[in-house]
């Protein structure tokens, strides 16, 4: 009977140490936890603050050069546009298809042209346009020169970009109506721009 009600005594404490480390862990995991959940609450949200940051389209000016009316040089004119740092040459690229309000400016690209993709290695930019760029073009040599000035100068106004490649429906293109050759990146042509 004696070791029998030790025994009970013991399983009591036993239980009741087991009991009380049982709480003290939840009491400690919870809080442990619950503050685990504010440092992963506080980085999602500041991650996610920062991921809206990231989202969000900065503004930036750029310069986008038209040819004058008479087709004897470009012209430089700033636009603001929306973009992302990672966008911005194919903002450029869209300002400069959007044309310009200006009286003595003219638009070069045909209306019909749509930009299809815009890709950047070595500081080459490689300029896809679907099929309307060629088919809709009905200028001359001068007129060939202007839209492809117009590109490779607003293009290269970001330092990183040395060269501009031009194609069409994801195809490298010798030229867009027999005066320009394309087929290789084309530099900056300064010799057109107006002072």
């Amino acid at each position: 009977m004696r070791l029998r009600n030790i025994l009970a005594i013991v399983l009591t404490v036993l239980c009741v140490a087991m009991l009380a480390g049982c709480d003290e862990q939840g009491k400690a995991g919870s809080g442990s936890s619950s503050s685990s959940a504010a440092v992963a609450s506080g980085s999602s949200s500041s991650s996610a603050s920062s991921g809206a940051a990231g989202q969000k389209a900065a503004t930036m000016d750029i310069s986008v050069y038209y040819p004058d009316v008479n087709a004897t040089g470009l012209v430089a004119v700033t636009k603001t546009v929306k973009a992302q740092e990672a966008d911005k040459y194919q903002a450029a690229v869209e300002a400069l298809l959007a044309g310009t309000d200006d009286k003595k400016l003219t638009a070069v690209f045909p209306k019909k042209a749509k930009l299809r993709k815009v890709s950047v290695s070595g500081g080459v930019v490689k300029v896809d346009f679907d099929k309307n760029l060629i088919s809709g073009f009905v200028g001359g040599s001068t007129g060939e020169e202007m839209l492809v000035g117009s590109l490779v100068n607003t293009l290269t106004e970001f330092p990183e970009i040395k060269k501009v490649q031009i194609l069409v429906e994801g195809k490298e293109i010798d030229s867009l109506s027999g005066h320009l050759d394309l087929s290789r990146p084309v530099e900056r042509m300064p010799e057109l721009i107006k002072k």
